[in-house]
């Protein structure tokens, strides 16, 4: 429980040890879902690449039927979209912050 706090999590020991148990497991379970919701992204933005150099449904089909996911996702395509979308804008917005303060 320790390493997976402090290594893959990132929490510092004063903030794990100052968490009850059921708040660490709200913790790890919103994380679970961050990397969960990135690896979707990750594979419909693969899949995009692909098909824009293979074409004509191979590369997107190839990178679905190759990288399959633990369980199948119930995001539909707007879904996708908006995700997308927020990645982007907080993106931008971090470079924007970097900008100024650089």
């Amino acid at each position: 429980m320790r390493s997976e706090a402090f290594g893959q999590i990132g929490l510092l020991p004063v903030e794990f040890y100052g968490l009850e148990v059921d708040e660490y497991l709200l913790l790890r379970k919103g994380y679970i879902e961050k990397v969960k919701t990135e690896s979707i992204l990750l594979r419909f933005q693969t899949a995009l690449i692909c098909e824009a150099l293979i074409g004509k449904g191979n590369g997107a089909r190839f990178v679905m039927d190759s990288w399959q996911l633990e369980s199948k996702t119930d995001l539909d395509q707007e879904q996708i979209r908006a995700l997308l979308k927020a990645k982007k804008e907080r993106e931008a917005l971090r470079r924007l912050k970097t900008k100024q303060n650089g």
